[in-house]
């Protein structure tokens, strides 16, 4: 299965397309193509690219465990849907996003 993923400009937070068409920062609630949705990934990449708040636009693997937790395959991925590996910091948000995070 694949997700839409992208970066939001302002904030710098990682977001995922929902079902509703949306961008936010939950992997859960990430609409996701199975591998015969193809076209559908395509639109959908080609709709969000004109987003121009939105940059790092890509798809990514993730798989679905039998309890529905939806998980990237790469370890890249998992850090960036968990946020940092080291303590002490928040993971980015779209709230209160008035500047672009260095």
């Amino acid at each position: 299965m694949n997700a839409i993923t992208a970066n939001e400009l302002i904030s710098g937070a990682v977001v995922y397309l929902y079902e509703n068409g949306d961008f936010g920062v939950d992997l859960q609630q990430a609409k996701l193509f199975g591998a015969d949705e193809a076209g559908a990934l395509e639109t959908a990449l080609g709709k969000a690219a004109a987003i121009s708040r939105l940059v790092s636009l890509e798809e990514i693997d993730v798989e679905v465990s039998e309890t529905g937790v939806v998980w990237a395959n790469r370890l890249r991925e998992q850090i960036k849907a968990n946020g940092p590996t080291v303590g002490g910091f928040a993971r980015q948000s779209l709230e209160g996003a008035d500047h672009v995070s260095l």
